[in-house]
């Protein structure tokens, strides 16, 4: 069993229900190639590195499906190119099944992973100020004895001319 991930973006001017055709419309034809599909959830409307037939934003679908042969791969390709609302797509092979997941759950999950990413780099930075800031005590300790060594000797070197 091989398992492939397709991105493909829709024109960002669709409303909710069109976008829903367009969805189904790929559905109906994945399962006409012979492929299961896993996931297949909107991510949303981001901005795009690029304009896109003059779209600034697009509308992003994330579709995950397994297949026993890669024979209508191509066939499923040249689809995608052909739908006017899709405006890019790309399909790569996965090394493993990905999680079945939904819409909201997967919202929630990236919430969870950007909050606790940000505790850990808060303790990080709380972690890495505690040992510099010893490091730094001493390095600045460490000009003063400097200082307090040469003047020692100044001094020993005044009292041997006075002798």
């Amino acid at each position: 069993m091989r398992y492939y991930e397709s991105l493909y973006i829709v024109n960002p001017n669709y409303e909710q229900g069109k976008l829903d055709e367009v969805m189904k419309t790929v559905s109906e034809a994945m399962s006409e190639y012979g492929f299961k599909i896993i996931n297949h959830f909107v991510w949303g409307k981001k901005r795009l590195a690029y304009s896109i037939q003059e779209h600034k934003y697009g509308s992003y679908v994330l579709l995950h499906f397994e297949t026993e042969s890669s024979e209508n791969l191509d066939t499923f390709e040249r689809f995608m190119v052909l739908q006017k609302p899709v405006l890019r797509n790309q399909t790569v092979v996965m090394d493993e099944k990905p999680k079945k997941q939904s819409e909201k759950s997967s919202l929630s999950d990236e919430k969870t992973v950007k909050s606790s990413d940000e505790a850990k780099s808060k303790d990080t930075v709380k972690d890495e100020l505690k040992t510099e800031a010893p490091e730094a005590e001493k390095e600045a300790e460490a000009p003063e004895a400097e200082k307090e060594a040469e003047e020692q000797s100044d001094d020993s070197e005044e009292n041997k001319e006075d002798e």
